[in-house]
């Protein structure tokens, strides 16, 4: 009777999600420093101290574990916070400076889980799935704040969904912080104002 009180349900939760987020923070950690390919469930089991049976139980394969990274991405890259600031937002180039916003905090706070999907699937069709889920994420999130700027009255390019897209890419910021040498905010306050530039009409 006691494993049914709400406290309990609770506390097993909870410590459920922590064993999940300590998994994926394993995942991570050597999936960067060893390659996804090379990285074994034995040696992530390891180094989160849980049983590699506890990982199959939850994501059911090494292609699941780094499917969870995409779900940690949005969380760890702030993605809820901003999705939830948005809806005081009226003004059409506050809503694409979201958008620069987001972009620059996927980056910044997650540029090793998107490395890690982008050179995955290129060896694992199940990552290239894993990826693609990704970048829908990506267009949705984008679509939403393009159709809420047109549904208030403003005019957009008809293109402004695909526009966007490509200039959030990875390639697009790497190029200006990685290589050009620009700062995160110098990158964050180009994109804003490209997005107003290039989206609105």
């Amino acid at each position: 009777m006691a494993a049914d009180l709400p406290g309990i349900v609770r506390l097993r939760d909870r410590r459920e999600a922590l064993t999940l987020r300590t998994i994926l923070t394993a995942a991570r950690r050597l999936f960067a420093e060893r390659g996804y390919a090379r990285t074994p469930i034995r040696l992530i089991a390891q180094e989160a101290g849980v049983a590699p049976q506890t990982i199959y139980a939850h994501f059911g394969s090494k292609a699941g574990v780094l499917g969870g990274l995409v779900d940690l991405l949005d969380d760890e890259a702030g993605l809820p916070d901003l999705v939830a600031s948005a809806e005081d937002l009226t003004d059409p180039a506050d809503l694409l400076g979201l958008l620069a916003q987001a972009s620059r905090q996927v980056r910044e706070r997650c540029g090793d889980i998107v490395a890690i999907l982008s050179s995955g699937a290129a060896v694992d069709p199940d990552l290239a799935a894993t990826e693609a889920e990704g970048a829908r994420r990506n267009r949705m999130g984008v679509e939403m704040v393009v159709e809420r700027i047109r549904s208030a009255g403003h005019r957009v390019d008809p293109r402004a969904v695909d526009i966007a897209v490509a200039l959030m890419s990875a390639g697009v910021h790497d190029s200006l912080v990685g290589t050009a040498g620009w700062s995160p905010d110098d990158y964050q306050d180009w994109l804003r104002e490209t997005l107003v530039s290039a989206v609105l009409r």
